[in-house]
């Protein structure tokens, strides 16, 4: 009996059950370092007792394995895999718990800097990419990025613009900074620098977009053809052959697209401009590619990984966006999109003058929201029927008229600052513009200083109705001003929510 315990004691000692916070799981199991001589002892102790066809499979498996491990070395080397693992604590992201471990949310962020290998600075886009492995629903909220909200750091409340936080500390406060004041889980994230998303869309065929007579009949710097020009410069190329100057449908190649993503003054078809428009056009470059990507002949995805990865930032490891590919985009996924805050949830923003002009909206409400959109499967629409919209005046209810604490040095994101200049009739003369399709366009005589009279919408009075979406051959309209829009992940059909 004593010798029993005695061996049951020993066999204990071989285990010792470690509970660690890593991603956030309740409890693993390490083994305790034993002396090498013995493991293969006994090793092979056990091979020798196996039979002959599970000696087979074992050393087949074993092959596979080491196959696999030398492929996630070498492939991440090969790509310029910029791999940026942030904390693991729960706790410094802004979070306690995960809320579901079938949802996995993913921060979005897009820096439009002008040095290529830079993921500093302010986030000029931002997106919360919310995957369900077991509905395989993918859904996209972009956030305004000047929306006004509370930010942490170092122990220390300030209250200002969402896009501050990616400036002041990284992506690390920006999660934080999200997981705050909208109540969720978010442990991973991806930064993408503009610079390079011409590649990426060029290794998937280039989309498909509309473009308005406002946007492309203007010879305004901050017009499509202004920013092709200035995206051009950055490259050292002529502009000439990617100009646009006819309204419609256009197939566009990655510089037009980049130059279409950023165009924030002028009205698109949706009926937006300003910021809100801005962010529409980003969102509905983003569901292109992501069509385009799931549709793309599979010998064409190390080209695009290619493409990706030199100017993408990603706390995901190689083993985690693999399993999320093959959890969710190789099953035809199906897309739904919005945007915070609609039109319609906004509030008259306070007066900050360090700040400068925010979107303004009921923080609380926009949690409960986005805790149904991702976690009940809840569009905003049925929310909103249900619900109501909720405007809590929460930043005037706790400073009144005056000021609350805003952290210095933070520069407010404003593009008017980047170099650039308007257009003349010179940059199209002798010139015959085509698009990325090569058809041909108008040239200067179809160029004009002004914007057109029946595009004069703005986004205070855009209209909240969205457009139904089409498969990714075809140009398709995105939520806008007030509807989320659902989109089948094999790009055949869509319906408005």
């Amino acid at each position: 009996m004593e010798n029993k315990e005695f061996e049951n004691s020993k066999a204990n000692e071989k285990f010792d059950i470690v509970t660690t916070n890593k991603k956030y799981k309740s409890q693993r199991f390490k083994k305790k370092k034993r002396g090498i001589a013995g493991f293969f002892q006994k090793l092979g102790d056990w091979f020798k007792a196996r039979k002959w066809w599970q000696k087979t499979l074992l050393i087949t498996t074993v092959v596979v394995l080491i196959l696999t491990i030398v492929a996630c070395i070498a492939v991440p080397m090969f790509l310029d895999y910029n791999y940026n693992p942030i904390t693991d604590n729960p706790e410094e992201l802004g979070f306690e718990n995960i809320i579901d471990e079938k949802v996995v949310n993913i921060a979005l962020f897009g820096l439009d800097t002008r040095d290529e290998n830079s993921f500093k600075g302010n986030s000029d886009s931002m997106m919360i990419l919310s995957l369900n492995t077991e509905t395989k629903k993918i859904k996209i909220v972009s956030i305004m990025r000047d929306s006004l909200v509370k930010i942490e750091k170092n122990g220390k409340t300030y209250y200002q613009k969402m896009n501050s936080a990616y400036a002041s500390g990284g992506p690390e406060l920006a999660i934080k900074t999200i997981n705050r004041n909208f109540g969720l889980d978010i442990s991973e994230y991806a930064t993408v620098n503009f610079y390079g998303m011409a590649e990426i869309i060029d290794a998937v065929g280039g989309i498909d977009i509309e473009l308005t007579k406002q946007e492309v009949s203007t010879n305004h710097k901050d017009g499509f053809n202004g920013l092709v020009k200035r995206h051009c410069k950055k490259l050292g190329i002529d502009p000439k052959p990617y100009y646009i100057t006819t309204a419609g449908k256009h197939h566009v190649n990655g510089i037009q697209a980049v130059a279409y993503s950023r165009i924030r003054k002028f009205v698109n078809i949706w009926g937006t401009n300003n910021d809100f428009g801005r962010t529409d056009r980003q969102r509905f470059v983003m569901e292109q590619l992501f069509n385009k990507a799931l549709t793309l002949d599979k010998s064409k995805y190390l080209g695009l990984a290619k493409a990706l990865m030199p100017y993408t930032e990603t706390s995901l490891s190689l083993s985690e966006i693999m399993g999320l590919a093959f959890d969710i985009l190789l099953e035809s996924p199906k897309f739904e999109q919005t945007r915070m805050p609609l039109n319609e949830y906004q509030m008259k923003a306070p007066s900050i003058p360090k700040v400068g002009s925010t979107v303004y909206y009921d923080l609380d409400f926009a949690k409960d929201l986005l805790h149904a959109f991702f976690y009940q499967d809840i569009s905003p629409e049925e929310y909103v029927k249900i619900n109501g919209i909720g405007k809590n005046d929460w930043y005037r209810n706790m400073f009144g008229e005056s000021q609350g604490p805003v952290e210095d040095n933070i520069k407010p994101n404003d593009d008017d600052d980047e170099d650039g200049e308007d257009l003349t009739e010179s940059d199209f003369v002798d010139s015959s513009s085509t698009d990325s399709t090569g058809s041909e366009d108008t040239t200067s005589s179809d160029v004009s200083s002004g914007s057109s009279s029946d595009d004069t919408t703005t986004s205070s009075n855009a209209t909240s109705s969205g457009t139904s979406s089409g498969s990714s051959s075809d140009v398709s309209g995105t939520s806008s001003g007030g509807s989320s829009v659902s989109q089948e992940g094999d790009s055949s059909q869509a319906s408005t929510q």
